[in-house]
C-alpha cells in the first residue's frame, strides 16, 4: 500500500514500511522539487496549480521516471511504502502529486 506522511510524525509510522524522505537533501533529489519551484510556492508567486504542472514536468526526467517504477513495483508486490515530507499531512505538499504519479503506474504492473 502506498500512503504519505511528513517527517515530524516519522517516528509513529510502522518500521514494517518503507519510509522514503522525498525532501531535497535526503538523498532522493529526483523526487524532490528544485529550490526555485519550492520558492515559488512558498512565496506565493505561484498558484498550486502552476506548481503541480511545473512538478509534473519535473517528474518526466529520466531519474525520476526510474525511482517512481521502482516505487511503483514495490507497492505492486505488496509492501508498504510511505513518501514522507516536512508538510503537514492537511497541507499541500508534492508528495500528494509523488503519490497520484505512483498510482498512475500501478495500472500498468
Amino acid at each position: 500500500m502506498l500512503k504519505t506522511g511528513y517527517l515530524a510524525k516519522l517516528k509513529s509510522y510502522p518500521s514494517s514500511e518503507e519510509h522514503i524522505l522525498v525532501m531535497r537533501g535526503r538523498g532522493n533529489n529526483e523526487l524532490a522539487p528544485s529550490r526555485e519551484l519550492l520558492k515559488k510556492w512558498k512565496r506565493g508567486s505561484i498558484t498550486w496549480e502552476e506548481y503541480e504542472e511545473t512538478f509534473r514536468e519535473k517528474m518526466e526526467s529520466p531519474e525520476s521516471q526510474k525511482r517512481l517504477d521502482e516505487i511503483a513495483r514495490k507497492v505492486s508486490e505488496g509492501e508498504d511504502v510511505r513518501l514522507i515530507c516536512y508538510e503537514g499531512e492537511d497541507k499541500h505538499c508534492h508528495r500528494h502529486i509523488l503519490k497520484s504519479l505512483i498510482e498512475e503506474r500501478l495500472e500498468s504492473f
